[in-house]
């Protein structure tokens, strides 16, 4: 009777979710174990389980039939899914399915359902309370994270997956029309709830940011993906790149009011970091880091709290940018007001750039 019960319990593991297997693999798998089985008998102990376990299901319109789980078949454990797990898995459904492979997601759905099935079947023990007690906030003014279409986001996924190039339909901000590339993916970033991808396009080696979210169709290709020489996903956004890099690396230097400068002594800017007092009311803040938007948004975001120092051409874009806002809140109408400059786009999110399709560095070498 224990080989028996044994013997089913593998049976129930070895037919999948979402493809087929029949009972001939099903059988050499058992064999393999040890277990001493006939075809005839796989085929008859499949049928008895079918009778006891909702979603088990046979394929019978070829042959040989494929047993298969069906994608809507509740998740049987041995043992039962213990509270950690049905935690991490909920906090996963909540936080990652929007990075991981669509492929992967589905997968995992079963188990995503499973898990929150657990934390209602015991909603009044303490752990499963914890998720009403934690919860992932963005720094900052909270944006809406943009809709990108499944079908893309299937063609993006698997051509990440697989190594493939793909063709796209884009429209640049403040385009009217689509225009078509081959895309080259490099890998994919979640930035300020926003899809980027970093890719090459065409046979250009200069390695550029595009958002899924302005992608209107995406078809894979046969062709295969090419990474270029010496390239790094995390050295490239270590570079600051995906905030929209200016230019190279900068020494920062800045005087940042004690009340405000609390923050950065508790999270650092780089590694190199230093702060110093500098008078009763202000501490010194010195930094190696890149040169971005992003870091331009920050400075001006804490607006008379921080005073640039250094480098020279910083500290004069930021007296610009308060000539600018100071222009706008005390003097002439809207309609009288100078055009902003350019390096004043610093709200920080996957948008920021205007063409849609930020390069790794300052110089356009080839514009797709």
């Amino acid at each position: 009777m224990s080989d028996t019960v044994a013997r089913y319990l593998r049976m129930l593991q070895l037919v999948p979710h979402g493809r087929r297997v029949d009972a001939a693999f099903i059988d050499r798998k058992l064999r393999a174990e040890g277990f001493e089985v006939t075809r005839r008998t796989v085929q008859r102990d499949l049928e008895q389980l079918a009778t006891s376990f909702p979603g088990l299901t046979c394929d019978r319109r070829t042959k040989p039939f494929g047993w298969y789980w069906d994608k809507n078949a509740p998740l049987h454990e041995i043992p039962a899914m213990g509270m950690h797990t049905a935690i991490t898995l909920e906090l996963m459904r909540s936080h990652m399915t929007q990075v991981l492979p669509r492929s992967t997601v589905k997968a995992l759905q079963p188990y995503f359902d499973r898990a929150r099935a657990s934390l209602q079947d015991r909603s009044t023990t303490p752990m499963a309370r914890w998720l009403r007690k934690v919860h992932v906030v963005p720094r900052g003014q909270p944006l809406r994270p943009p809709s990108v279409s499944p079908a893309v986001l299937d063609v993006v996924y698997t051509a990440l997956l697989e190594g493939r190039r793909f063709q796209v339909r884009y429209r640049k901000r403040g385009a009217t029309r689509d225009k078509e590339y081959d895309v080259n993916p490099l890998g994919l970033v979640v930035r300020n709830g926003a899809l980027v991808l970093v890719c090459t396009m065409r046979d250009y080696e200069e390695v550029r940011q595009i958002v899924l979210h302005r992608v209107r169709g995406a078809q894979l290709l046969d062709t295969r993906s090419r990474t270029p020489k010496d390239f790094d996903l995390q050295a490239h956004l270590d570079a600051g790149a995906v905030a929209f890099q200016l230019g190279k690396p900068i020494r920062l230097r800045f005087l940042m009011r004690k009340n405000a400068a609390v923050t950065l002594h508790e999270s650092h800017l780089s590694a190199d970091q230093r702060i110093s007092s500098h008078d009763d009311e202000h501490d010194l803040v010195v930094a190696t880091v890149a040169d971005t938007l992003e870091l331009r948004g920050w400075l001006a975001s804490y607006g008379g709290l921080i005073e640039v120092l250094a480098p020279a051409s910083l500290r004069k874009h930021m007296a610009q940018v308060a000539r600018e806002m100071l222009g706008r809140y005390e003097g002439g109408s809207v309609t009288t007001r100078r055009r902003p400059v350019a390096s004043m786009q610093v709200a920080g999110s996957a948008d920021d750039d205007p063409n849609g399709m930020a390069p790794q560095g300052s110089k356009r070498t080839a514009r797709p």
